[in-house]
């Protein structure tokens, strides 16, 4: 039987007791819980404003996890709010962030967007950390390891297999 990570988390004081910004699933099988704006005023974007969203809450993982902090996709869909995905070590003890920047499609040039106190833009995703070792090599070794693999990609990149 297998153990379920539980992961803590902690409201920001003036957040009170307002649970809907804890957490939360929609459906027992996402995969995601999704995180609200806890902005203490309204945040206008223009085109191209960059921005750094309070989501209202500090957690604790469990040892050996950490959580990854993405956009939900009707952030980038209705909003077209570009976020970055946040890597939250489990030895972070600060409040969740999310940085994002706002790139409307061509035909929304020249439009705000105005992000509310609660809006749904972010979710996490909890994450097992596995332990790796990293070994210094010379570029020699590294060749004679790629020729191990008799790949055929080389340093191509960036659509380089053709697909």
């Amino acid at each position: 039987m297998s153990s379920v990570p539980k992961y803590y988390f902690a409201l920001r004081a003036d957040l009170g007791d307002d649970t809907r910004f804890l957490p939360t699933r929609a459906t027992d099988k996402d995969t995601g819980w999704d995180v609200r704006a806890a902005i203490t005023e309204k945040i206008t974007l223009r085109p191209g404003q960059y921005a750094k969203i309070p989501m209202g809450i500090r957690g604790f993982c469990p040892d050996g996890w950490w959580y990854k902090l993405v956009p939900r996709s009707s952030t980038f869909a209705k909003k077209q709010l570009h976020c970055l995905y946040g890597t939250v070590d489990e030895g972070y003890q600060g409040e969740l962030i999310l940085a994002c920047q706002y790139i409307p499609d061509s035909t929304a040039m020249g439009k705000d967007l105005v992000i509310e106190f609660g809006d749904a833009l972010g979710q996490i995703i909890p994450e097992k950390r596995y332990d790796a070792e990293m070994v210094q090599a010379t570029n020699e070794e590294l060749d004679a390891l790629f020729a191990t693999r008799n790949g055929k990609r080389g340093t191509g990149g960036f659509g380089s297999t053709g697909k």
